[in-house]
């Protein structure tokens, strides 16, 4: 029907577009000795390949996404309840979300037993599907949400695909603009999965404040 219902019972497909994207990554303390402004820090992140394990080259395995989260959340050295935002790959598909949102739970729980505190969406609901820009898509995302402290409402969303238990899950969906001030850093995840078997995951955290600049010594009239 022209949208992406990335989650939703309504879910049937995918639409596509075109794009490109791009962001400059520096050393944080290169980037805060030289007073840059800084979007966001990542934390830590993880690639994986699948592909062996598929039961076919564009079906989705759930065990793959689960290991490559898992991963990059121990890279980054962070907790699963720090992590209060997840940029999913969110295609909107029937098969796919569900297969999705299980992985992400699986790792989740290796650190967390807490249902619904973390948001989760997909940028697709916007612009529909960048094929291989889809990830840094969603990557600049959640670092705009960082920097801005508002996690964006996901689109064309009504009510859940019946093969997500989201209750009992660590992740809803929000419909509306949602202020983000966790108890925390804000965190977030980004999940980027590849049809041939390739699954990415990073970790995103709010940058630190500049550092103050010290005053320059008076002169001497």
């Amino acid at each position: 029907d022209g949208h992406c219902r990335a989650f939703d019972r309504n879910a049937r497909g995918t639409i596509f577009g075109s794009g490109v994207g791009m962001v400059l990554l520096k050393r944080l303390d290169h980037a805060l000795r030289d007073r840059d402004p800084i979007w966001g820090v990542v934390k830590g992140s993880a690639v994986n390949n699948d592909g062996g394990l598929k039961v076919g080259y564009m079906a989705p395995a759930g065990d793959g996404q689960a290991a490559v989260v898992a991963e990059a959340l121990a890279v980054a050295q962070v907790e699963p309840e720090s992590v209060t935002f997840v940029e999913a790959h969110g295609t909107g598909t029937e098969l796919g979300d569900p297969i999705e949102i299980a992985g992400l739970t699986e790792a989740f729980r290796l650190g967390t037993e807490r249902r619904q505190y973390c948001a989760v969406g997909s940028v697709k609901t916007n612009i529909g599907h960048m094929q291989i820009t889809s990830g840094i898509a969603g990557f600049i995302k959640a670092t705009l949400a960082l920097e801005r402290a508002l996690i964006p409402a996901t689109l064309h969303y009504q009510s859940p695909n019946p093969a997500i238990d989201f209750a009992s899950s660590p992740f809803f969906v929000n419909t509306q603009p949602l202020p983000w001030q966790p108890a925390g850093k804000r965190r977030a995840g980004v999940n980027s999965l590849g049809i041939g078997g390739t699954n990415a995951h990073a970790i995103l955290e709010e940058a630190p404040p500049l550092p103050t600049l010290e005053a320059s010594p008076a002169r001497a009239l």
